[in-house]
């Protein structure tokens, strides 16, 4: 429990500087808006929206952390669910077929979009490529550790 307990303390302190690096970014663009491109106010609600659900994420991943670390009880649950195999299965499983079913929507969006638009048919198909070759290199990288 008190490898743990070690781990849990690591993570606490990562999601302190995740939560700081994060705010720091986003007060650096809005220091420096004026010399960035004028965007319509969709694109800054976005903006608000993401940085603010990104900080209440990790801000909850945060409290959690440190709730575990109070309770001996809560840190026990913490350590079955970390180390139960199944829910390892279950994200594996959710994840390989999450990205066969993104493969084929990206390559159907990209065949569309090239009847329509250049600019978007590029920027579908790099996604495309890059989410293939990231796919493929973890797939080689963690067929050779088995």
């Amino acid at each position: 429990m008190e490898n743990l307990r070690k781990k849990v303390k690591a993570r606490i302190s990562l999601l302190t500087v995740l939560i700081v690096v994060v705010t720091l970014v986003y007060i650096a663009f809005m220091m420096y808006r004026s010399e960035l491109p004028i965007l319509n106010s969709f694109a800054k609600g976005f903006h608000y929206g993401i940085f603010i659900g990104l900080e209440l994420v990790l801000i909850g991943f945060l409290v959690t952390n440190i709730r575990s670390l109070r309770s001996e009880e809560t840190l026990k649950k913490m350590h079955i669910q970390e180390t139960d195999e199944r829910v390892g299965l279950i994200i594996q499983k959710t994840a390989t077929t999450t990205i066969w079913i993104l493969f084929a929507l990206l390559g159907i969006a990209t065949v569309i979009a090239g009847f329509m638009n250049a600019v978007i048919f590029f920027t579908l198909l790099a996604v495309l490529l890059g989410t293939m070759f990231l796919f493929y290199g973890a797939w080689g990288y963690f067929a050779k550790q088995i």
